[in-house]
């Protein structure tokens, strides 16, 4: 697979990568050449039964917290154990590729094994720099040996075929699920005389946390009482440092909880009023979809996936302008009146949100379609 760059790459950059590219070729090539040899010893099922893989060629186990494209396939895994031999399917997830991914695709689809594979989002130049390239080389070369293509958004789609490339396999689009048994509502609701506001997720950058801290400051500068929570990992260098920086003078405003784990959210959701959801481009963030479940309506920025997940009724995302070239966080003053005019507006959005949640996101339904996708590529 060749590489692809979509937006002009200097020429430095194409050097520097280039290099260490090869660099990275050289000193993984004894271990992509046994990692090549063990997937060719993986044994294809047969019959109609779906038994699946995720790209693994021994059984593993990680210690770390899931995150982004591990969650999305929890769910999965309990309806689908996991098959090392004797699987007829590939399902991987291109935001939690296992590190032979290529080798074991290779070896199974040689054998008469499908790919299904499910599209998250893609590197930019705004998010990755120069490195954008080079960071989709490995989705676009899976991707391009699916035989059938689950987005997770339009604009998954949209954006996998401006970074990745075209697709001419059977493809479609199916927004992440979330539990609605699990995720729900608190019995008793919470007071609106201080607003709880929960900014949560995984986030890679710091424009996210800031514009969230920025939020809370207008927000206080309006007289309102205000706690926010940040929930979630700061996976920058320095991340820690610059978000204790960006809180002087507001810190008994704001709770930051440590990495918890999946069975915790719900608890998490259910002391808020409404999320505030500041990524730029996010192609279908489960934050926002887990608390819709549980009543909260969210408050976030008219980009990536987001218009397809929030309706008007369920919150208020706010414009900023469009574009690959850099992350564009939402004007504070405009989230600030965004949270502000939820909150005027609280139940009723409280229970729109759990409505549209219940209606557009359960997992029994996402659980449901897949069979038939599964079931439809072993009968063909």
């Amino acid at each position: 697979m060749n590489l692809r760059t979509v937006e002009p790459v200097s020429l430095a950059s194409l050097g520097f990568y280039g290099l260490r590219e090869i660099g990275s070729r050289f000193r993984h090539f004894w271990t992509q050449r046994k990692a090549k040899k063990q997937a060719e010893s993986v044994r294809i099922a047969q019959g109609k039964k779906v038994l699946l893989n995720y790209g693994w060629m021994e059984k593993h186990s990680s210690s770390n917290l899931p995150i982004g494209g591990e969650i999305k396939l929890i769910p999965l895994r309990e309806k689908y154990p996991e098959q090392i031999n004797d699987f007829n399917l590939v399902y991987l997830v291109s935001s939690a590729l296992p590190p032979h991914a290529e080798e074991i695709v290779a070896s199974a689809k040689k054998k008469g094994a499908r790919l299904v594979w499910n599209q998250n989002g893609i590197a930019y130049p705004g998010c990755y720099g120069d490195f954008y390239p080079w960071f989709n080389l490995r989705m676009a070369t899976l991707r391009s040996q699916a035989d059938y293509i689950i987005n997770q958004s339009e604009f998954s789609q949209i954006s996998a075929e401006r970074y990745l490339g075209k697709s001419t396999v059977p493809s479609e689009i199916c927004f992440n699920p979330v539990e609605t048994t699990l995720f729900s509502p608190r019995e008793n609701p919470l007071s609106q005389e201080t607003f709880q506001i929960l900014a949560g997720g995984t986030s890679l950058a710091f424009y996210r946390t800031k514009s969230a801290i920025d939020t809370l400051r207008v927000l206080l500068s309006h007289g309102r009482k205000v706690h926010l929570t940040i929930a979630g990992q700061f996976r920058w260098w320095g991340g820690e440092t610059q978000v204790q920086t960006a809180l002087r003078g507001i810190e008994e405003h704001v709770t930051i909880l440590p990495p918890f784990r999946q069975e915790d959210a719900p608890g998490i959701y259910q002391r808020a009023h409404l999320l505030l959801h500041t990524k730029f481009n996010d192609p279908c963030p489960t934050v926002p979809i887990e608390a819709m479940s549980c009543g909260l309506p969210v408050v976030g920025t008219h980009s990536g996936g987001m218009p397809e997940l929030v309706p008007r009724e369920c919150g208020i995302l706010v414009p900023v302008s469009e574009g690959w070239q850099e992350d564009v966080p939402g004007d504070p003053d405009d989230l600030a009146n965004a949270i502000e005019c939820v909150m005027k507006n609280y139940s009723a959005m409280s229970l729109a949100a759990r409505k549209h949640a219940l209606e557009s996101f359960e997992l029994c339904h996402w659980l449901a379609r897949h069979k038939q996708v599964f079931e439809r590529l072993l009968d063909s």
